[in-house]
């Protein structure tokens, strides 16, 4: 079917779409009210007659409730898109003609919407005829489905911006994504959370969003390039396209910390689907490593590298480099590899004072027989297999003789004598195993760290050595440390898991990267992240080719985003002469005004000054971006009393809300800001390895930029 093309046939078309949507809600309204009461229902009924049903029948009645719940869930999901809809059902149409067939008006939307249940009013944006509207021009055209594909031609692209159920304009070009659609996206405000980017996906986005083919997608993207809202809207994607395989629950994101989690809460939902699950590297291990440590946090770890030079920084700097390269990440392994001979004293299997199987047969059958199962299941594998062995040659014995000459006491093994021989068996064994504690594996690797590298590494051992035996784990020994852990137990597969998204990926280490390959077999990965936006020189990955070395090329892809699409060109330029070098950055064409940097001004006063400059420009979301959290504590003191409802984000407690807020470099990474403040922009920084973080925080701005300093500026401007 075509729809006119006049403005009074466009509105005909909106209201036949908003007609329908109510039928829709009232229709799933009505069936989710019927499903409340039936499991209501259902649920007394159970309570009341649960002692005169058998455990099969209680076991078909909470089948049939869970299936009841689940169908009632998804009622729920349903009417959440379609309230969405009511105010926005769609934000394009392309007409397309099929070679040989008369053009068709496709509307794309958020989700589709269909009348009497084959009328589709509006397409699912993730649908393959919809990726016409992303990838092509007016003119040839095509898309596939599973019969193969479809040929054709635009013969019309148009973007509509519609709200609260009424068009505010519609946007006609030739373009697939119309630079003024763009352009006014990319100039309106921002929120506090991050919003979908439906309606202005880029062709090189959309590929990468309908990648499914791909083991390890690899993002290199600048800042302001999209790539977290990439990830999520190929979860989205994915979620659609294998909706009978999988599902919200099989997809995790590694999230930087939980201020960034809250902020891209808003997204999957946004796009009729469930939230995935997320976590922090910090959720991860706390089940893993044993509790009587002090482990340091993330967040007081960047608040230590970005604190005053001193002495110990500076080893520990050293340190961290060290920790954090590939050649350490090697180390580890060939010592996790070697650890069965040193965590076994092998000894003799004695019974009756004699020697059953000699310490080298013990030993023979452990290095040799078993060698491919992590240690735990070695250490099972063994007793078992010496039992066999013990009972073979002691059983009949045993039975023959006086069982008590040989330890047996009926009253502990109940007349069953392989019980007892069995138990021995694995006490010997027991006793011949050092206690296993990770931390304590760690530390051995440091005490004979000479054994495994040619540096000098001497400082950095007594350096280590020293924090674990005051039982505290500084956080660049944490991975390690649980490295060793899950190479002793067996790396855990998480099966469930079958697609995973990591955020911020330059600031994993590469052994980070080996013990989540090993931990997580089953699932696919977007990996993304900016070389620009490093921690620090002296961590971390230093190229995005290292994580494709430890997942190997052929499961890898690698594609780079070079067009910053957040900030003003002006900005974009700015930021990014701050760098010496670095991944290419290209700012798209929209101009505004200039940074502006003030030297020798009272901080205090010309922060008030510029809030009030921004909030005449009609600006909402404010960020003042210290370098550490003591400094924004000391300005949140400054100012809480002069700016009504200030916000102080310091840790994963504090909430990001819509308004003013101070917020420390490290934290305010992922986020956005229609202005951006920042206070100290002078000898704070002052070296060449801390170009990448006034880089990053520089790039949060969206419209207007200040950096201010109390003396001279900054030497990296």
């Amino acid at each position: 079917m075509t729809v006119g093309i006049s403005k009074q046939d466009e509105i005909l078309y909106l209201n036949k779409t908003l007609d329908t949507i109510k039928e829709l809600l009232d229709k799933f309204g009505d069936s989710s009210y019927e499903r409340s009461n039936d499991i209501k229902s259902d649920r007394r009924l159970l309570w009341d007659s649960i002692k005169e049903l058998d455990e099969i029948e209680v076991q078909h009645f909470n089948q049939n409730l869970a299936m009841q719940e689940k169908l009632y869930l998804n009622n729920i999901e349903k009417i959440k898109t379609l309230r969405n809809q009511l105010n926005s059902p769609y934000f394009a149409r392309i007409d397309f003609k099929e070679e040989g067939e008369s053009p068709e008006s496709i509307y794309i939307g958020i989700a589709s919407v269909i009348k009497d249940d084959f009328d589709f009013l509006v397409l699912d944006w993730r649908s393959p005829i919809s990726n016409m509207f992303y990838d092509y021009e007016m003119g040839p055209a095509s898309y596939t489905t599973p019969n193969g594909e479809i040929k054709g031609e635009i013969v019309l692209n148009r973007q509509y911006n519609i709200k609260n159920g009424e068009i505010k304009f519609i946007h006609e070009s030739n373009s697939s994504i119309h630079d003024e659609a763009l352009l006014s996206v990319l100039g309106s405000n921002t929120s506090d959370k991050m919003k979908n980017i439906v309606s202005s996906i880029q062709k090189k986005q959309n590929e990468i969003i309908r990648n499914d083919k791909t083991k390890v997608l690899l993002i290199q993207g600048v800042a302001g390039s999209g790539k977290t809202s990439i990830a999520m809207h190929r979860a989205a994607f994915l979620l659609y396209k294998y909706r009978k395989t999988l599902k919200a629950e099989n997809i995790l994101i590694f999230s930087p910390n939980d201020v960034f989690s809250e902020y891209i809460s808003d997204v999957l939902p946004g796009l009729g689907e469930s939230n995935i699950s997320e976590t922090t590297l910090e959720d991860f291990y706390k089940s893993f490593l044993p509790s009587i440590y002090n482990y340091e946090k993330k967040n007081d770890y960047l608040e230590y590298i970005y604190s005053e030079d001193t002495k110990e920084k500076a080893l520990r700097e050293k340190a961290m480099k060290f920790k954090n390269s590939i050649e350490f990440s090697n180390i580890l392994e060939d010592f996790a590899n070697n650890l069965p001979n040193m965590l076994i004293q092998f000894k003799d299997i004695i019974f009756d004072n004699k020697v059953i199987i000699s310490k080298k047969k013990v030993s023979e059958v452990f290095l040799n027989k078993f060698k491919n199962v992590s240690f735990i299941d070695r250490i099972e594998s063994l007793k078992g297999n010496l039992f066999a062995q013990v009972e073979t040659k002691y059983f009949v014995q045993a039975k023959n003789k006086n069982a008590s000459d040989f330890g047996y006491n009926p009253f502990d093994h109940g007349n069953n004598i392989q019980s007892y021989l069995k138990e021995e068996v694995s006490k010997q064994v027991d006793t011949m195993i050092e206690t296993i504690n990770p931390v304590t594996i760690y530390n051995y690797l440091w005490r004979d760290i000479s054994k495994y590298t040619k540096l000098n590494v001497e400082e950095i051992s007594d350096f280590t050595i020293k924090n674990i035996q005051n039982m505290n784990i500084l956080f660049e020994d944490i991975i390690p440390i649980l490295y060793l852990r899950m190479h002793m137990d067996g790396f855990k597969n998480y099966k469930n898991i079958k697609h995973l998204i990591i955020d911020e990926c330059q600031d994993y280490s590469p052994l980070f990267y080996k013990l989540i390959s090993k931990s997580f077999r089953n699932a696919t990965f977007t990996i993304l992240g900016d070389i620009n936006q490093k921690i620090s020189n002296d961590t971390n990955i230093d190229k995005k080719e290292d994580i494709e070395v430890i997942f190997g090329e052929d499961n890898t892809q690698i594609v780079s985003l070079t067009k910053s699409y957040r900030s003003t060109f002006n900005i974009t330029e700015f930021s990014k002469n701050i760098l010496e070098f670095g991944e290419p950055i290209e700012g798209v064409e929209r101009q505004g005004m200039e940074p502006q940097v003030l030297e020798n001004v009272n901080i205090e006063e010309t922060i008030l000054e510029k809030i009030k400059e921004i909030k005449e420009s009609g600006f909402e979301s404010i960020a003042i971006i210290p370098k550490t959290a003591e400094k924004s504590k000391e300005l949140f003191n400054l100012l809480k009393d002069k700016i009504e409802d200030l916000n102080l984000i310091i840790d994963d407690n504090s909430h990001y809300s819509k308004g003013i807020s101070i917020i420390p470099s490290y934290i305010a990474k992922g986020l956005e800001f229609d202005s951006v403040i920042v206070p100290d922009c002078d000898k704070t920084y002052s070296k060449d390895s801390e170009r990448n973080l006034l880089y990053t925080v520089c790039t949060r701005a969206l419209h207007s930029l200040y950096l201010l300093s109390s003396s001279e500026k900054s030497i990296l401007l």
